[in-house]
């Protein structure tokens, strides 16, 4: 623990947020080296970030590095088992000169690792309490009982009430019930409103508006297991269990997060290289709606995304440009709909015009944005 504590001292982020590692032994540093494969032999990679897996399977013991590493202003992560040559790396997760994906894509081949069973020397990485000291909840153990269980056929009426339900009320089939509530009622097959306020997710406002049909439908489904769940529920999940449970849910999460990162940066890279926005709709697959999100999004995080808002305005008319520069004026850039109506009108709108019209008030909003900080 001694230890643990004095090599936690030196874990320091920088304004990015990615961790080093720094060992001291008295006051010299000591500098870990790596040799990474090239067709010209090992090249030396300062190390700035190392830990060691282990895991026991039977009578075998496996031990590896994670590692992060620099070599001429290019950073790599990855994995390196130690049973083979000290040259060799067996899986590099990244490679390249963007912190964020770094990060990304360390993230991710950790928890990747200790979904496998893999547990650090020292632990920490992916959450400030170590997974190993920490005690699961209930409503997390019950999430992964519940995944475990094969329960389609009450799944399937579930997830028909909720279409119906969706459609009556206009709203998102998950503003409902999640993917994941709908699994834990069909294994779980509460048939009381008390019961039902055992299920994760369904409090009171939920279980008033929704309860009684759930009941109702779930009512008479032969179930094998008893109420009240905690009594049973945390004996029936092992540690392995829940341990590859919860690292598979991390490993998704952090797969989403590196792949939008991913796709963040073949954004910006179309932007700088003059894309219309047709052009970024039709190589990214992506929905031109989704796509202007996206766009501000990475204005607000301070990205230059000028080039394709200048290239979409250039044919406005400068009397149509004066009118919503005026708006925003007036009344702010925070809303988009009191633009919309102080521009173009209350009503007598088609769809498309409508998204028309829309897209140009959020072009001239990070246009405006930008001006202001300009000015700033």
């Amino acid at each position: 623990m001694f230890m643990l504590a004095r090599l936690r001292k030196h874990l320091i982020a920088d304004r990015r947020g990615v961790l080093f590692c720094v060992f001291r032994t008295g006051i010299a540093l000591e500098r870990l080296r790596i040799r990474r494969r090239s067709g010209q032999g090992g090249i030396g990679m300062q190390i700035v970030f190392l830990n060691q897996f282990e895991r026991i399977t039977g009578q075998e013991e496996e031990r590896a590095h994670v590692f992060i590493g620099e070599l001429q202003g290019v950073w790599t992560a990855g994995w390196r088992a130690l049973r083979l040559a000290a040259s060799e790396v067996e899986d590099v997760w990244y490679e390249g000169m963007s912190w964020e994906e770094l990060l990304a894509a360390f993230r991710h081949g950790v928890a990747g690792k200790m979904r496998e069973g893999f547990k650090p020397l020292l632990d920490g990485m992916l959450e400030e309490t170590p997974f190993w000291e920490r005690s699961p909840a209930l409503p997390q153990l019950m999430q992964c009982y519940a995944d475990s269980q094969e329960a389609e056929e009450a799944a399937a009426a579930l997830r028909a009430w909720r279409r119906t339900k969706a459609t009556e009320e206009k709203r998102a089939a998950y503003l409902i019930a999640t993917n994941r509530e709908l699994q834990l009622l069909a294994v779980f097959l509460p048939q009381t409103l008390d019961e039902l306020a055992e299920i994760p997710g369904f409090g009171k406002v939920k279980t008033e508006k929704y309860g009684s049909e759930i009941v109702e439908l779930l009512a008479g489904t032969a179930r094998s297991h008893t109420y009240p769940l905690q009594e049973w529920v945390p004996l029936a999940v092992s540690e392995t269990q829940w341990s590859a449970w919860l690292f598979r849910i991390k490993e998704e999460k952090y797969g989403k997060a590196l792949a939008g990162v991913k796709e963040k940066r073949t954004l910006l890279q179309a932007i700088r290289e003059g894309r219309t926005l047709v052009e970024l709709e039709n190589e990214l697959n992506c929905p031109r709606r989704k796509l202007l999100e996206r766009i501000e999004r990475l204005d607000e995080e301070g990205y230059d995304v000028l080039p394709v808002v200048e290239k979409e305005l250039s044919e406005m008319a400068s009397e149509e440009a004066l009118r919503i520069e005026r708006a925003i004026g007036e009344l702010g850039d925070r809303y988009l709909k009191p633009l919309l109506r102080k521009v173009y009108g209350e009503t007598g709108f088609s769809d498309e015009d409508l998204e028309k019209n829309y897209e140009k008030l959020r072009m001239m909003r990070i246009r405006h944005r930008r001006v202001v900080m300009k000015a700033v």
